[in-house]
């Protein structure tokens, strides 16, 4: 598979305060990662991590303090104007927030007719086209909603509507940022679902940014996860892999906090013990291993040397120093 964005040892770094007082919120460091045509990447972590932030520079929204963000194998920062306009087009975002991200003011018509007369479609046909988009992704029946406004539709609805506006460029990928977070629980699955509609049926891929295991494991099934912990991968690899045999104590910790269905196996259920459960500060990173605070295999070494993200077989990667001596683990 070719790379459609591909970021090269990405750093984002903020700067907060006042004159007097400016301190730096660290939140990428040093980040690579390609997400590939047509595939799935669920991109996990803890609230504050930098999910969002990563999401954002794959858009091109945020310039990184260093590093290169690259679309089709050039630097979009370097791109000529009309070329760069071009490449925007073809990622897309849907945000968590579906009210936020439709303009209250406007009817479901006048949210989708005004991006697709912009793209081509002529004004005659916009009607058409718009019904087209709601029976694409489950607006039924079309014609009902049409004159609706946002705060007349459900959260399901509203979310579906910002992935038809979100599709009409043609994009080659979309960046989810939590869409499924604000939804009823019996709803989240049909979303995940008209998203994979989306990569079978128009090739497009997707960046899945989430704290929410269990649905990044149904969606990216197919394909490759991502596990950042304060702005490093620390575990990458396909999901199955991943899952299976986690090989990073904090993405071992992860698989412990999630709640498990079965009683019987929940009774089972082993717990990796942290030394602490904060979340250290951006602003002051930890040297090393920005884990090993909280690590209980953590030794001299992991204070002091920060671990590279290095093959361990096929294609899972892993940032840990004691990848192979620590005891086998099992989160069941």
């Amino acid at each position: 598979m070719e790379s459609l964005v591909e970021l090269r040892d990405v750093s984002v770094t903020f700067k907060m305060g006042g004159l007097r007082k400016r301190t730096q919120v660290h939140a990428l460091s040093d980040l690579s990662l390609c997400l590939f045509e047509h595939e799935i990447l669920a991109v996990v972590g803890e609230s504050g991590c930098g999910k969002s932030t990563l999401g954002r520079v794959v858009l091109g929204l945020i310039r990184p303090t260093s590093g290169e963000v690259l679309y089709m194998d050039e630097n979009i920062w370097k791109m000529k104007w009309k070329r760069s306009q071009r490449s925007h087009s073809t990622g897309q975002i849907v945000h968590q927030d579906s009210y936020a991200a439709l303009n209250p003011m406007r009817t479901v018509y006048q949210t989708l007719s005004a991006p697709l007369i912009h793209y081509g479609v002529r004004r005659g046909k916009s009607k058409e086209e718009v019904c087209n988009l709601l029976k694409f992704v489950g607006v039924m029946p079309p014609g009902y909603f049409l004159n609706k406004y946002p705060h007349h539709l459900s959260g399901g609805q509203r979310q579906r509507i910002v992935f038809a506006r979100s599709i009409i460029p043609k994009p080659k990928f979309i960046v989810a940022d939590e869409p499924v977070s604000m939804i009823d629980a019996s709803l989240r699955l049909s979303i995940l679902d008209l998203m994979m509609k989306l990569n079978d049926e128009m090739s497009i891929a997707f960046l899945y940014i989430t704290h929410d295991l269990a649905t990044a494991r149904y969606i990216a099934r197919r394909g490759r996860i991502a596990v950042i912990y304060l702005g490093r991968i620390i575990e990458m690899g396909k999901l199955d892999d991943v899952f299976q045999r986690p090989l990073h104590p904090y993405f071992q910790a992860l698989l412990t906090a999630a709640p498990i269905p079965d009683p019987r196996l929940a009774r089972k259920k082993k717990v990796l013990p942290l030394k602490s459960m904060e979340l250290p500060s951006a602003e002051n990173l930890p040297s090393g291993c920005s884990f090993h605070p909280r690590c209980s295999y953590a030794e001299e070494i992991c204070t002091t040397e920060r671990p590279i993200l290095k093959k361990e077989s096929g294609d899972h990667w892993v940032a840990c120093h004691k990848v192979g001596r620590i005891p086998s683990w099992n989160h069941i």
